[in-house]
């Protein structure tokens, strides 16, 4: 089977799946909305400037939010027990890691393009006024946190309990991600670029690192 074909297939396969039964989806969406309406209630903007200081909020939303679909990347199949036979495919076991990585990356960018829209909405971020920018830095954020994700999840797909080790193996994974995603977002929305370059490198060898080395690691990590 032509290994890129494979990668589609897989990736549209879940993504279909995922639509379709919706419960991993509207638990991190009605938690991000949640969580913006709480800080929208909570936050007063004549003392608190957002556009500094909410940078962190906004990825911690994300942080938690992923972290709902993200851990059930590999739960189908473990559950139907057809995981075995997945892996028995004839084709490269890191096309089945690309495929779910793909569908992980949409379905966070998804939920990220719905928290900057609360976020302008609900607590008027200036989010608007460098949206290009801010859309790049979250893209290439977004790639980093997939990576981790995927590789985290197949390791303890397998583990009973495997869901509640999940966050406490990509939290700590993630800090430098999230500290350089928190820096460049405020200084995208508050329109300076000092320190942005270091914090885009952080981010570009996090994302060669992680996005590399899972396609050699990956059949490892996904055997029991």
């Amino acid at each position: 089977m032509n290994y890129w074909r494979a990668v589609w297939m897989i990736f549209a396969k879940d993504f279909r799946e995922e639509v379709r039964r919706k419960e991993n989806l509207a638990a991190s969406f009605f938690f991000a909305f949640l969580a913006l309406v709480l800080f929208y209630f909570s936050v007063d903007p004549t003392r608190v400037d957002l556009g500094q200081s909410g940078a962190g909020l906004l990825w911690l939303v994300i942080l938690f939010a992923g972290n709902l679909f993200m851990g059930n990347t590999f739960r189908k199949e473990t559950e139907t027990g057809t995981l075995q036979a997945l892996l028995l495919a004839p084709v490269d076991r890191s096309a089945i890691y690309l495929g779910k990585f793909l569908v992980n990356l949409a379905f966070l960018l998804m939920l990220e393009a719905l928290i900057l829209v609360f976020a302008f909405i609900l607590l008027a971020m200036p989010v608007g006024e460098h949206l290009g920018w801010l859309a790049v830095v979250w893209f290439l954020v977004s790639i980093g946190y997939s990576a981790v994700g995927t590789l985290l999840s197949s390791l303890v797909a397998q583990i009973r309990g495997g869901h509640v080790l999940f966050p406490l193996l990509a939290f700590p994974v993630l800090i430098p991600l999230l500290i350089a995603a928190s820096s460049l977002t405020q200084d995208v929305m508050i329109g300076q670029s000092a320190g942005s370059v270091r914090w885009l490198q952080l981010v570009g060898l996090f994302d060669t690192i992680f996005l590399v080395a899972p396609l050699f690691l990956f059949e490892y990590a996904i055997e029991e």
